[in-house]
């Protein structure tokens, strides 16, 4: 009996020196931090629909892997007057010009990625490029957390004065939680915070033993994780009152479109994980794409346009699963390859 739980140690020992050697089971990192500047105006109250105006968010990684943060770690996420993270816009269109609207969430806003690789950016440079008699003009009216109807909200109550052409909704699978409810602890269709989380999460074990953090990340919290997963799917159900509440909302960005002549186009979206594999969340892309085919909603799915990938390696840091710019460029080019070949969303030269 002390032979085998003294050889059972020494195995341990050696597996243990093994792992620490191969530079494997590696600590977690920390998550971001975000820090509110205020701009010169001395502006601290948050607009309607909106941030606080002339505001930046510097958030700052504990690492720079991919080195794209600088020095100092970080991203500006730079606000203009409007509460947006966009460049100064004109409430009135000038003549002839071609008005983008984009609504969406963290995925448009462009969380951890610099201004100039932001997706409906380079939607906006390449169809500038593509169609030089066309005076495009893309509008990020993305907001961090927002949902589909608040995006709905947001069009009817100030998108709408900017008299889009065309208005773009960026759809992620977490689009269908009401916004307190992403601050709830429970299954909810929220990556960031839960998937990473219950995977990156210490223990007091974890701290001293290599050897426990890889069996606990590679087999024990990826089991949990999983299974919080599948209960996260549940929320796409064709009776639960959240996807009842979001398909409303997509069914009145339908309706507020067609009454006013502008066109509509959904783009989904994936969560970049197993995007090659066994993607779990692509029975909410099929409930989505589904409802928009059922109410004649021009749909995109960029799934497909991130097949040759697993999903982390398009994440902005390895403790933050949003598109990095590599995902933000694939994107924009499918993106731009729909508008150009579609004259119902884009006029025809």
């Amino acid at each position: 009996m002390t032979l085998g739980v003294g050889a059972a140690a020494g195995t341990l020992v050696v597996l243990e020196v093994v792992v620490r050697g191969l530079g494997i089971g590696a600590a977690a990192e920390s998550f971001r931090t975000d820090v509110v500047l205020p701009g010169a105006e001395g502006i601290t109250q948050p607009v309607g629909f909106g941030f606080v105006p002339h505001a930046t968010i510097r958030t700052t990684y504990p690492s720079d892997p991919r080195g794209a943060f600088g020095e100092d770690r970080s991203v500006d996420h730079v606000f203009n007057s409007a509460g947006w993270r966009d460049a100064e816009r004109t409430v009135e269109k000038p003549p002839g010009r071609f008005r983008i609207l984009g609504l969406g969430d963290s995925y448009l806003y462009g969380q951890g990625v610099r201004a100039e690789d932001v997706c409906l950016r380079l939607v906006e440079d390449r169809l500038r490029a593509e169609r030089p008699d066309l005076d495009v003009e893309a509008i990020n009216a993305g907001i961090s957390g927002m949902n589909t109807a608040q995006q709905l909200d947001l069009l009817r109550f100030r998108g709408l004065s900017y008299d889009p052409d065309l208005v773009i909704v960026h759809f992620v699978p977490n689009d269908v939680e009401e916004e307190a409810d992403l601050y709830r602890e429970g299954p909810k269709v929220e990556l960031y915070e839960e998937y990473v989380t219950v995977v990156t999460e210490p223990d007091a074990l974890s701290e001293v033993s290599a050897l426990w953090r890889w069996v606990r990340s590679r087999w024990i919290l990826k089991a949990k994780g999983d299974a919080y997963l599948e209960a996260c799917l549940a929320s796409y159900r064709d009776d639960d009152a959240k996807w009842a509440r979001c398909r409303d909302a997509l069914d009145g960005l339908e309706r507020t479109c067609r009454e006013r002549d502008v066109a509509l186009l959904v783009v989904l979206f994936p969560f970049f994980v197993r995007l090659d594999g066994a993607y779990p969340f692509e029975p909410i892309h099929a409930a989505v794409r589904d409802h928009c085919a059922e109410r004649g909603i021009p749909v995109l799915d960029l799934r497909e346009a991130y097949r040759g990938f697993d999903g982390p390696e398009l994440w902005v840091h390895p403790t933050d699963p949003h598109p990095n710019e590599r995902a933000h460029a694939i994107a924009a080019e499918t993106i731009a390859a729909r508008l150009l070949g579609d004259p119902a969303l884009l006029p025809a030269r």
